[in-house]
């Protein structure tokens, strides 16, 4: 129990400031002038440079300059195995974050939107990344990045849903999805 609360509280700490500063963002960049769908390209590329990259780097750097060279050796350090971790959980969330910017990119004119998503999901990343190096129950602190990817999905799937078949559509699209959500609840507090 005191796991989650530190977590709970880790995410409760960080997610008003990434509201605040996505709504700041949001409102006070420039307008972007450019084509949405290479714009969405461009952004992707950036998360992945910024968010991806430097974990896998900092993988084969230890892994060159200290005993875990060979990964069968069983030598890897707990900050490895973070970066691992780190690594792993960054490629799930991009998985759901960057379709939806596409999304994103497609049905919203406002490419802010995209440029404000796209960097405070990388700064979620971050701080997902340092708090798991202080101790692991403080990865919370860059939790909402995986809210802020959801959230965008979520938002684009459900525009394509109306798309195709109004609210309909949208029920057929997003409904599955909450039913999973609600069974795995159901389940695993059990």
């Amino acid at each position: 129990m005191a796991g989650r609360a530190t977590i709970a509280g880790a995410v409760a700490a960080s997610l008003p400031v990434a509201i605040g500063l996505w709504l700041a963002l949001r409102h006070g960049l420039p307008p972007i002038a450019a084509q949405p769908m290479l714009f969405a390209l461009q952004c992707s590329g950036a998360v992945v440079l910024l968010a991806l990259v430097p974990g896998i780097e900092a993988v084969a750097h230890e892994r060159l300059f200290h005993r875990s060279i060979d990964p069968l050796a069983g030598a890897d350090s707990p900050r490895l195995v973070v970066n691992q971790r780190y690594i792993q959980n960054t490629l799930e969330q991009l998985a759901v974050l960057l379709p939806g910017l596409f999304l994103l990119a497609h049905y919203e004119p406002d490419l802010r939107l995209i440029a404000a998503t796209a960097i405070v999901w990388t700064l979620g990343r971050w701080a997902w990344w340092v708090g798991y190096h202080i101790h692991p129950l403080w990865r919370g602190l860059g939790v909402y990045s995986m809210f802020l990817g959801m959230v965008v999905l979520l938002w684009g799937v459900g525009r394509f849903g109306f798309d195709l078949a109004g609210w309909p559509g949208v029920a057929a699209l997003l409904g599955p999805f909450a039913l999973i959500e609600l069974w795995l609840f159901r389940v695993l507090r059990r």
